[in-house]
Protein backbone atom coordinates (compact mmCIF):
# COMPACT_ATOMS: atom_id res chain seq x y z
CA UNK A 1 0.00 0.00 0.00
CA UNK A 2 1.26 3.44 -0.97
CA UNK A 3 1.82 6.06 2.10
CA UNK A 4 1.33 9.77 1.63
CA UNK A 5 2.16 12.15 4.22
CA UNK A 6 0.33 15.41 3.92
CA UNK A 7 1.82 18.32 5.52
CA UNK A 8 -0.37 21.67 5.50
CA UNK A 9 -1.79 23.49 8.75
CA UNK A 10 -4.73 23.97 6.85
CA UNK A 11 -7.03 21.06 8.65
CA UNK A 12 -10.08 21.44 5.51
CA UNK A 13 -7.48 21.68 2.75
CA UNK A 14 -5.39 18.05 4.21
CA UNK A 15 -8.82 16.98 5.17
CA UNK A 16 -10.41 16.98 1.73
CA UNK A 17 -6.95 15.76 -0.32
CA UNK A 18 -6.74 12.90 2.00
CA UNK A 19 -10.54 12.44 1.78
CA UNK A 20 -10.20 12.03 -2.52
CA UNK A 21 -6.94 9.97 -2.28
CA UNK A 22 -7.83 7.49 -0.06
CA UNK A 23 -10.18 6.08 -2.91
CA UNK A 24 -7.21 4.76 -4.29
CA UNK A 25 -6.44 3.28 -1.63
CA UNK A 26 -3.55 5.00 -0.41
CA UNK A 27 -2.78 4.91 3.62
CA UNK A 28 -2.31 8.82 4.27
CA UNK A 29 -1.15 10.63 7.36
CA UNK A 30 -1.71 14.47 7.91
CA UNK A 31 0.72 16.00 10.41
CA UNK A 32 -0.71 17.90 13.13
CA UNK A 33 2.57 18.56 15.08
CA UNK A 34 4.27 20.72 13.29
CA UNK A 35 7.09 20.82 15.39
CA UNK A 36 8.24 17.39 15.00
CA UNK A 37 7.80 16.76 10.91
CA UNK A 38 10.64 14.83 10.86
CA UNK A 39 10.17 12.61 13.75
CA UNK A 40 6.36 11.64 11.78
CA UNK A 41 7.99 11.31 8.48
CA UNK A 42 10.64 8.76 9.77
CA UNK A 43 8.30 6.65 12.08
CA UNK A 44 5.67 6.50 8.93
CA UNK A 45 8.19 6.01 6.07
CA UNK A 46 5.87 7.68 3.07
CA UNK A 47 6.22 6.96 -0.35
CA UNK A 48 5.20 10.59 -0.98
CA UNK A 49 5.07 14.02 0.72
CA UNK A 50 2.34 16.62 0.02
CA UNK A 51 4.03 19.83 1.46
CA UNK A 52 2.79 23.19 1.84
CA UNK A 53 5.05 25.81 1.70
CA UNK A 54 3.44 28.41 4.59
CA UNK A 55 4.07 26.45 8.44
CA UNK A 56 3.80 27.20 11.86
CA UNK A 57 7.45 27.48 12.97
CA UNK A 58 9.68 26.31 9.89
CA UNK A 59 8.11 26.89 6.31
CA UNK A 60 8.21 24.56 3.81
CA UNK A 61 11.09 24.94 2.41
CA UNK A 62 13.02 24.71 6.06
CA UNK A 63 11.26 21.07 5.69
CA UNK A 64 11.70 20.23 2.41
CA UNK A 65 15.50 20.68 2.78
CA UNK A 66 15.22 18.35 6.54
CA UNK A 67 13.77 15.87 4.46
CA UNK A 68 16.15 15.63 1.94
CA UNK A 69 18.99 15.51 4.37
CA UNK A 70 17.41 11.65 5.25
CA UNK A 71 15.48 10.75 1.73
CA UNK A 72 14.52 11.19 -1.76
CA UNK A 73 11.10 10.75 -1.56
CA UNK A 74 9.14 12.87 -4.19
CA UNK A 75 8.17 15.98 -2.41
CA UNK A 76 5.29 17.99 -4.16
CA UNK A 77 4.45 21.39 -3.05
CA UNK A 78 0.86 22.36 -2.21
CA UNK A 79 0.42 26.00 -1.62
CA UNK A 80 -1.95 29.12 -2.86
CA UNK A 81 1.49 31.00 -3.55
CA UNK A 82 2.09 31.73 -7.12
CA UNK A 83 5.14 34.52 -7.24
CA UNK A 84 7.64 33.15 -9.17
CA UNK A 85 10.57 33.49 -6.39
CA UNK A 86 8.76 30.01 -4.54
CA UNK A 87 7.97 28.25 -7.33
CA UNK A 88 11.63 28.70 -8.27
CA UNK A 89 13.10 28.26 -4.20
CA UNK A 90 10.50 24.56 -4.46
CA UNK A 91 12.44 23.23 -7.78
CA UNK A 92 15.88 23.82 -6.58
CA UNK A 93 14.72 22.58 -3.05
CA UNK A 94 14.20 19.20 -5.57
Amino acid sequence: MEKLLIIEDDLSIAKSIKKHLEKWGMKILIVKDFQNIIEIFKEFKPHLVLLDIFLPYYDGFYWCQKIREISNVPIIFISSATDNMNIIMAINMG
